[in-house]
């Protein structure tokens, strides 16, 4: 396994789990009533066990979570199943403030801590920016539960570049997670700069566009149709089209070169020195295997190329500021 820092005194695989998927355990056959079936459309938590139990053996010591995956289903997930060996992982998670108040934040982040089983949060992130709650006050009340040692790194996720620096008016700012990936680079030419200048790690989310990268036609995937993931940006009709060809010319590459798309795409991720990590989700135990044999794997040099080439096309989709193609207004407007 392929580390980067050392957070906390454990080190930071650069490969992460993302949990978000964990948070959509399916109900008894006939039951409507299961707040975490919203995205994903369901996941057993037999599955979700034995994928957390599987990234432990295989090296995977990053997990990330966030109260909004399931109304905590997610969190409780992980944090049960990690318990044991709390002192070797590095749990994230991420709340969203409700409103300016002190205690109604230190409430959100105990029960992080309640569902997740720990008395410490390595990293917390503030999930995305929102007029309910003052970004300064926030990162004011996040230092000090950071003083109190019940958080041992601050984050923001999703945040402009506007954002961290607001921030930054207010506290010490250590991680932004943001979304990126060979699709989606949009964020290198403002959030990367600005974390690489104040020090901040990076971390990527969707780094394989919530499995876009892998699918033949995603103009007709029943998996991605009855999901949320028939609203990304990259099904948009604007951007389809190219999306299908970026897609179908990576796939040649792999074919051509025998390598599989996660070795040519982790390869392509480790070029970025300023990535800390990515993050990747699964809901079998298979679609990790790949990923985590290919943090082992170099592949020639020559490939390289050929995917900058390919990867620079990507800036033509267009950019939404965020994957989901939510509605946040752009820096200065």
């Amino acid at each position: 396994m392929y580390f980067t820092e050392t957070i906390n005194n454990k080190k930071l695989s650069f490969l992460g789990l993302g949990c978000w998927r964990f948070g959509e355990q399916e109900n008894p056959s006939g039951s409507e009533n299961n707040p975490g079936k919203n995205y994903w459309n369901g996941q057993k938590r037999t599955d979700s066990l034995k994928i957390i139990d599987f990234a432990v053996s295989n090296g995977i010591t990053h997990f990330d979570t966030a109260q909004a995956y399931g109304l905590g289903i997610s969190e409780q997930t992980i944090g049960q199943r990690l318990k044991k060996i709390r002192d070797k992982v590095i749990i994230a998670t991420k709340i969203i403030p409700a409103s300016n108040n002190n205690d109604e934040i230190l409430k959100k982040i105990n029960i992080s801590l309640k569902r997740l089983c720990t008395d410490y949060l390595d990293i917390l992130y503030l999930h995305w920016p929102d007029k309910k709650y003052d970004i300064k006050f926030a990162v004011e009340a996040l230092e000090k539960a950071r003083n109190l040692g019940i958080i041992k790194n601050i984050g923001v996720s999703n945040f402009s570049v506007t954002e961290i620096g607001n921030a930054l008016m207010a506290g010490k700012i250590d991680f932004c997670q943001t979304g990126y990936n060979f699709l989606w680079q949009h964020r290198e030419k403002d959030i990367v700069p600005f974390c690489i200048s104040n020090k901040i790690h990076i971390i990527a989310y969707s780094f394989y566009a919530q499995g876009i990268v892998f699918k033949k036609n995603i103009e007709t995937d029943s998996a991605i149709l009855n999901s949320g993931r028939k609203n990304l940006v990259f099904l948009k009709k604007e951007n389809i089209d190219l999306v299908k060809k970026i897609i179908d010319d990576l796939n040649n590459i792999a074919l051509s070169s025998g390598y599989t798309i996660p070795q040519i795409l982790i390869n392509w991720a480790k070029t970025r020195p300023w990535l800390a990590g990515i993050l990747v989700g699964a809901s079998k135990k298979s679609q990790i295997t790949e990923s985590i044999k290919a943090m082992d794997i170099s592949i020639d040099n020559n490939i390289y190329i050929y995917l900058e080439n390919l990867a620079a096309r990507s800036y033509n989709i267009v950019d939404t500021q965020n994957i989901f193609a939510h509605n946040l207004k752009k820096d200065g407007e």
